[in-house]
């Protein structure tokens, strides 16, 4: 089994490397990030989503549960992709979200020249696995989405 904490810093990477997601996070690459725990510094995920900036996206593992692939046992790491927006105007078009996730799943990251949905983030992981977006509520009322993604291990390492 891969430890999720190189998963998640190469999906951090990866989503760092398409110009068009971090011109969306005003150009500032440090807005992409990950939340790894950490006790007892980094030990509330709900403070974490609230304290995001705005706008960020953030990842954070999940979990890893045993699953099947091909007829093989193998490992399926959870991440979840928190979303936050940044200020809209009047007259903005309400379409951060919406070009997030297209982005998340679509865009191409310039080191591999292929969409998200077939970039290896992992060496150990096949490409994630079709994701969904859904809206959240934080602690003190203010939306945000969540995309989880899920990644199955090539074999088990």
């Amino acid at each position: 089994m891969i430890d999720p904490a190189e998963l998640i810093d190469g999906l951090i990477a990866t989503l760092r490397d398409i110009p068009e997601l971090v011109a969306e996070v005003y150009g500032d690459d440090r807005r992409i990030y990950a939340y790894h725990d950490q006790f007892p510094q980094k030990s509330s995920l709900l403070a974490a989503i609230h304290e995001m900036p705005a706008p960020a996206i953030m990842a954070a593992w999940q979990g890893t549960q045993p699953g099947s692939f091909g007829g093989m046992d193998v490992w399926k790491h959870s991440v979840t992709l928190y979303l936050r927006a940044g200020e809209s105007l009047p007259g903005d078009p309400p379409t951060f979200y919406y070009r997030l996730f297209r982005l998340i799943t679509k865009g191409v990251p310039a080191s591999l020249g292929v969409p998200m949905l077939n970039a290896t983030v992992h060496p150990s992981c096949y490409p994630m696995d079709l994701p969904l977006i859904q809206r959240q509520t934080d602690a003190e009322g203010l939306d945000y989405f969540e995309v989880p993604l899920t990644f199955t291990e090539i074999g088990d390492d």
